[in-house]
Parts: C-alpha cells; sequence; structure tokens
C-alpha cells in the first residue's frame, strides 16, 4: 500500500500514526487544548479560585479589589438597564460597571444564571476561563493558518499559554484586560479572510466578537477593531472592485452596530475625562527582544530598568513585551527557512494580507507612540496636533498594542515550520523550543503564584461598619479616582469600600468613581463639604489624599470620627463605632521657617490635587493645574508674603503662574532652581487658609503629563515682618 508524501518524509513507522492524529476531528482538538489550559491553571495557581470561599477573595489586591467590588455589587442587587449598571455604587443613576473593568458580559450571565457572590467568584472565574480559552482560541488560529501537523498545533497551543505580557497581565490583576483570547479569535477571524475570502461566516464572526469584546474591556476592542478592518477588506485588496469593496464595507458596519448595540446594552458613556499619559505607557523598542523578569538570564540592563523591567519613562510597565527565548527562537528558525527554501506565496495572497499588514504596522508604531525609545535612547519627539494628542490619549497605555502582533507573528512562524520536511526533526526542535520558552517563564510564574498565594494583610478595622444603622446607607468616598495623587492610592481603601458593600451600605466615590462628571477636582472637592450637609449617610474622606487642613474644614462642617485612613463625618449616631478623635491640624506656616515637599518633609500635609507623590527633591506637577492648601497663622495682619522655590528644566524653562482666588499673583518662567515672591492679601484667606493654584501654560503645543519630570515644587516659606 503506498504511503503518503508526508510519511516518506520522516520514515514509515512514525509518520502514519502522526497523520492519523492530525485528522483528529476539530471538536475532539478543542477540548483537547481546553485541557490543556485546565491543567495549566490547576498547576500553576487552583481551580478553587473561581468558588467565592477560596481565602484570596476576603482581601483581593489592588486593581483587582475594585474589579470585585463592581462585580458583586451587580450579582447583589436586582435588574437595572443598562444591564451592567448597579444601584449600590452610586447615589443617584445606577454605575455601569463597565468602570470598574469586572468582565461585565461574564457578570451579567452570571447573574442570569442565579449565582450569587456568596458562591461564585467572578473575577475568579474569569481567570479560569482566560486560561481554558487562551490556547482554545490559539488552536483556532493555528488550524486558520492551515496547520493540521498536531505536534505543531500543540507547540502553537502552548507558546500562546507561556507568553510572558500575558502571565504579566495577570500578575497585574488586570484579569479582564489578560482576555487575550479574544485577541486570538479576532485574528483567526482575519487570517481565514485572506487566505480564504471574507465570507458571511467571517462577517457574523467580527460582529458577534465585537459584541462580546466591549463587554470585556474598552482595550481588547480598539485592537479588535482594528484587525477586523484589516481582515475585513481583504477581498476589496484581492481584488478590487465594487463588489468586494462594498461586502468590506457592510462587514465593517455590521461590526460597529454589533459592538454600538452591546455598548449601549451595558451602560459605556462617552464622557471619560481628559487623560494624559501617551508617551508615558508606551513600549520600549528593544522590550519583545531583551530578556527581561526572565527565568533563564534574568533582566539584561539594555537601558534603565525598573521592577525587572525595561522602563526609560516610569511607565513602560505597560509596554513589557518580552516574547520569550521559545518564541524568539522559534521566529529565527522559520525566518531562517524561508531564506533557504525561498517559499513564495500566491501574488492574490499578498495582496490580501495587505491591509492586515498593515493595520498591524499601525498598532506596532502606537505601541511605541510619538516618543520612540531605543533602550536609553529617546529619538526626537514627534508632535501632534492638540485634537490627535486628546484623542490617542483616550487610549494611553499605548504600549499594550504590540500583543496582536506578539501572537501572530509566532502562529505564521509555525505555519511556515508545518510545510516543512523531516517532521521528526522539526517536531523535535519545537518541543525544545517549548522546554525553553516554559523555563524562560519560572520567575513570572513564581510572581504570579505568589500574587494570588493568600489575602492582603487586613490594615483597617471592618467592625464600625457593621453597626446597627449602617445597613442599606450610602458611603460616600472622598476624593473620587481620577483626583487622587498619583502613585499614591492606598491599596487598603478599596479593601474599606469592599468592606463597606459586604456590610450591606451602598457605596459611592473612592476607587469605584473613574468619571466625575465633567467637573474638575476642585468642584469635586467643594462638593464633598458641601454634601456634609446630609446627615443620612457617611462621608468618608481618606487622609493622604487630601490636603489635611480640608479635612480639617470638613471636620468643622460636620460631626466626624477619625480612624486608620482619616475620617468618617455623618449623624453622630453613625460614626460612633470609629474609634478616634479627630487629628490635629497641621501648623500653620512660621515667619522664616520653610517648608519642605521632598521625600520625608511635612509638606506632604499641605498638597492638593495636581502633585507627585514626593521624590527626593520635591513633588512634580502632573497636570496643568496644581493646588496647595496653607494654614497661615491666626495672628498674622495685612498682606503676606510668600517665597516659592521651585524646579524647572535647565533650558528653556516653563512658565508657572500662581493663582489665589481667581486672581493672578505671579508668574514667571522656572529653569533650573528658582524661588518666586509673591504677596497675598488677606482677602485670599479663608477660614485661616490660603489655597494656591498653579497653572502650566502649554509650551509649543505640549501640554503637561506625566513624562515631564523636571517641573516641580522644592519649598515654601513665608517670610519674616
Amino acid at each position: 500500500m503506498p504511503q503518503s508524501a508526508q510519511a516518506t518524509e520522516a520514515g514509515p513507522s512514525v509518520v502514519p500514526a502522526a497523520v492519523r492524529a492530525d485528522h483528529m476531528p476539530a471538536w475532539l482538538q478543542l477540548l483537547l487544548a481546553g485541557l490543556f489550559g485546565l491543567a495549566h491553571v490547576a498547576i500553576l495557581l487552583r481551580l478553587g479560585l473561581a468558588m467565592a470561599g477560596d481565602a484570596f477573595w476576603q482581601r483581593p489586591p489592588g486593581d483587582l479589589a475594585m474589579a470585585t467590588i463592581g462585580a458583586e455589587a451587580l450579582l447583589r442587587d436586582g435588574w437595572h438597564f443598562p444591564l451592567s449598571a448597579t444601584a449600590l455604587l452610586s447615589s443617584s443613576a445606577p454605575l455601569p460597571i463597565v468602570y470598574t473593568d469586572s468582565m461585565p458580559w461574564l457578570v451579567v450571565l452570571l447573574k442570569a444564571l442565579g449565582l450569587s457572590a456568596d458562591r461564585v467568584a467572578p473575577m475568579g472565574l474569569c481567570i479560569l476561563l482566560g486560561f481554558v480559552l487562551q490556547p482554545v482560541a490559539a488552536l483556532v488560529l493555528l488550524r486558520a493558518a492551515g496547520v493540521r501537523r498536531w505536534e505543531v498545533l500543540l507547540a502553537g497551543i502552548a507558546f500562546a499559554s507561556f507568553l510572558p505580557a500575558w502571565i504579566l497581565r495577570l500578575h497585574m490583576h488586570h484579569l479582564a484586560l489578560a482576555s487575550h483570547w479574544a485577541l486570538l479569535l479576532a485574528l483567526a477571524l482575519a487570517v481565514q479572510a485572506v487566505r480564504q475570502g471574507v465570507s458571511g461566516a467571517v462577517i457574523a464572526g467580527f460582529a458577534a466578537l465585537g459584541a462580546l469584546v466591549i463587554g470585556l474591556h474598552a482595550y481588547l476592542w480598539a485592537m479588535v477593531a482594528g484587525i477586523a478592518l484589516g481582515g475585513l477588506i481583504a477581498d476589496a485588496a484581492r481584488h478590487p472592485a465594487p463588489g468586494s469593496a462594498l461586502r468590506g464595507g457592510l462587514g465593517f458596519a455590521a461590526f460597529l452596530v454589533a459592538s454600538v448595540l452591546a455598548a449601549w446594552l451595558l451602560g459605556y458613556r462617552t464622557e471619560n475625562g481628559a487623560p494624559t499619559g501617551f508617551g508615558f505607557f508606551s513600549m520600549n523598542l528593544l522590550s519583545p527582544l531583551v530578556p527581561q523578569l526572565s527565568g533563564l538570564f534574568g533582566t539584561l540592563p539594555a537601558g534603565p530598568v525598573t521592577n525587572g523591567i525595561l522602563d526609560a519613562t516610569g511607565g513602560q510597565y505597560e509596554g513589557f513585551n518580552y516574547l520569550g527565548l521559545g518564541i524568539l527562537l522559534l521566529l529565527a528558525a522559520a525566518a531562517l527557512h524561508l531564506a533557504r527554501h525561498r517559499v513564495q506565496a500566491p501574488p492574490g495572497l499578498w495582496r490580501a494580507a495587505l491591509p492586515l499588514g498593515l493595520v498591524l504596522l499601525g498598532c506596532l508604531l502606537f505601541a511605541l507612540s510619538n516618543r520612540i525609545i531605543l533602550g536609553s535612547l529617546a529619538l526626537p519627539a514627534i508632535p501632534l496636533f492638540p485634537w490627535l494628542d486628546n484623542l490617542v490619549s483616550q487610549l494611553r497605555a499605548s504600549g499594550r498594542f504590540f500583543w496582536p502582533l506578539a501572537y501572530l507573528l509566532p502562529a505564521l512562524a509555525l505555519a511556515v515550520l508545518a510545510r516543512a520536511r523531516h517532521r521528526q526533526a522539526v517536531g523535535a526542535m519545537l518541543a525544545g523550543f517549548v522546554v525553553l520558552q516554559a523555563a524562560d517563564m519560572a520567575r513570572l510564574d513564581g510572581m504570579l503564584r505568589a500574587t494570588f498565594r493568600a489575602p492582603m494583610s487586613a490594615d483597617f478595622d471592618p467592625t464600625p461598619l457593621r453597626q446597627p444603622g449602617l445597613e442599606g446607607r450610602m458611603m460616600t468616598l472622598h476624593p473620587p479616582l481620577a483626583c487622587t495623587r498619583p502613585g499614591g492610592w492606598p491599596l487598603d481603601f478599596s479593601q474599606f469600600a469592599m468592606a463597606a458593600m459586604r456590610a450591606g451600605m451602598r457605596v459611592e466615590g473612592g476607587p469605584v468613581t473613574r468619571l466625575i462628571g465633567g467637573r474638575s477636582c476642585e468642584a469635586a472637592r467643594r462638593d464633598a463639604l458641601a454634601g456634609l450637609q446630609d446627615r443620612s449617610g457617611l462621608h468618608v474622606f481618606l487622609a493622604g489624599q487630601w490636603p489635611e487642613a480640608l479635612l480639617l474644614r470638613a471636620a468643622a462642617t460636620a460631626p466626624c470620627r477619625g480612624f486608620e485612613m482619616g475620617l468618617a463625618c455623618g449623624d453622630p449616631v453613625l460614626i460612633a463605632g470609629f474609634p478616634q478623635a479627630v487629628p490635629a491640624p497641621p501648623p500653620p506656616l512660621q515667619p522664616g521657617a520653610a517648608r519642605s515637599f521632598a521625600a520625608g518633609g511635612d509638606g506632604i500635609r499641605l498638597l492638593g490635587t495636581g502633585w507627585s507623590m514626593p521624590e527626593r527633591w520635591g513633588v512634580r506637577f502632573v497636570a496643568p493645574t496644581a493646588e496647595l492648601v496653607l494654614p497661615m497663622p491666626a495672628d498674622r495682619k495685612g498682606p503676606a508674603r510668600l517665597t516659592l522655590r521651585l524646579r524647572g528644566p535647565a533650558a528653556p524653562g516653563r512658565t508657572v503662574i500662581v493663582e489665589a482666588e481667581e486672581r493672578e499673583l505671579a508668574r514667571g518662567s522656572i529653569a533650573g532652581s528658582r524661588g518666586i515672591t509673591l504677596a497675598v492679601p488677606p482677602e485670599a484667606l479663608q477660614a485661616g487658609l490660603l489655597t494656591l493654584r498653579f497653572v502650566v501654560p502649554p509650551a509649543g503645543g505640549d501640554a503637561l503629563d506625566d513624562h515631564q519630570r523636571e517641573l516641580g515644587l522644592e519649598a515654601i516659606s513665608l517670610d519674616a515682618g
């Protein structure tokens, strides 16, 4: 009986069995891929994370606490419209949990099935689904690329499951954002369209995926939208004609309509503040190639390194995209095979792939941002029009946009090697690459295990939240998330919000407030103080995020008690369980004595919004406006003279305007370390407090943002006399 061509490549005794395995039914391959993912999560973490009884969910850390608050609130509440809205996180209109990164479609489904927050952990189930669907989606992509060899498919699902960027994202608690299987499915549809044409099934698949992904995470939707566009116009590029262009346009319109409908059902709003940071949360050009957090090499110092990641801005952890040794060797082996065998694709295939290739090139350039950095070498920044800067800043963590390429490149490399002769040798080589990739992941795997090993320690006593009379009441947390100091959000405040919600209270503000309704942070602060007139609930002011003088103003407005994290204000009966007295006010400025804002100084007690946390020399401006609240001596008569020591870039300097009560007091161009003296009229003081507002006008069309580190405040002093 004649053997197949494949059989003659590697010997008759082994390959026929392999050929039979190649023809395993697709459904069985998908099932085995899912079991691979299930085994992966069982070995790396534990299956019990999907259950509410797992101890980890008592106090999950960081952003995961905020996601858990949103998910549990939706499950504990009745139905509202939009579908993801819950009244337990808002005193007015129900708040959609799309703004708490709680994977809303999953939680809506759990709620429809009648599962309660006491039985299932929604975010734990998100982890479980991610591990299972990651290899399943990778298998779908490889099959769309024409791969049928079982050993190549197995290597592909392993590489997708061992991608460093995916494991790090799970370690960083961004579970909804770690639904990378959605990118793999989008790439599978696009590759199918490139290879076999834009069919009705491809259009329907993209429409369904758009509706699904908008309920996972907005960043993933943006990537899927680009991939969908590149795939759906493949026919128009292959055979330019009105019919193919119309089919592609209608397909993308179906994708957009399905996405918009899903966004409306879930409760997305258009107002999202004015984020900054594009060019700060970027990808270093060396990130995919240089080992970082490697189990084999550690981190090679090819540039500035922070927490084991190549980071030249302070925010390039968002662009961590090291591919791993196994994948890098895989890409090299595929490139060598192409060079030696001169494999050529039909011209029509290249034309069809061109739109998708351009989209992915755009994703790469967007990941690098307009401030391309190679190791520690920063290329000249590309200026952006203000409207374009505002547009791209809506997706300011641009370093994430390398992910589609990080998945497609290994898939294409495997598709190339799947056509190679000497099947046994190729299979052995791929097995070696997978082992190297797994070994390179050892450090990241250990970090992930440590993340989910145990709950956070409790830094506050939740007992006062369970006292009679508080259940069903509204607890408003101040300030909202958008008005906190960068890097200064204490993780236990999210734990406090979760404890209040689990005690039966409704929670508004604090860590669950992404939007501030178009208000400025100064307006949000004024509204918080005015809201103290309502004694039906609790108002909690977080120390360390407000100038302490303003906390004391709150204490003078309403009955308040202190606790580990600040002040709880409201009806005396409701706050009786909070044990501490109101803290003493910060001392007023004393003539001739400078107040330092460097790390370790007491200037932090005077900071309002717009500042970084204290650094070695002082605090940086991180917004175009910043606020300082100064307690002034009670016996001071007449105008006061203040000297501000500011710090700016050596050249050419930046202009800083100082205002009080909407009156300009001084302005100057700050270069190096420079003092500004200003006279403060008595009418600028309110209840013994002086509120200074610092304004940094745009320079050359560039607004101040997080990556401009050299402009800030070092110290302030009240002149004698």
